[in-house]
């Protein structure tokens, strides 16, 4: 589950890159567009990243099967 949710914030990310693009060539860096979505792909990456080192510190710190 938790690994599903970093793909999504990846594919957040993506998205993000891809209007920022469709942004940048309808009017440049002002363009409040590429704005908007340069803020939204700084945000999914860090999230991303957090995720990733909660999950990781999850799984280190869950006990092993006792079976």
């Amino acid at each position: 589950m938790r690994r599903i949710i970093e793909i999504m914030w990846l594919g957040i990310a993506a998205i993000s890159i891809i209007e920022m693009i469709v942004g940048y060539k309808a009017g440049g860096f002002n363009h409040e567009h590429f704005k908007l979505f340069a803020l939204i792909f700084v945000a999914a990456t860090f999230m991303y990243f957090l995720r990733k080192r909660q999950r990781r510190n999850i799984d280190k710190n869950k006990p092993s099967n006792p079976s």
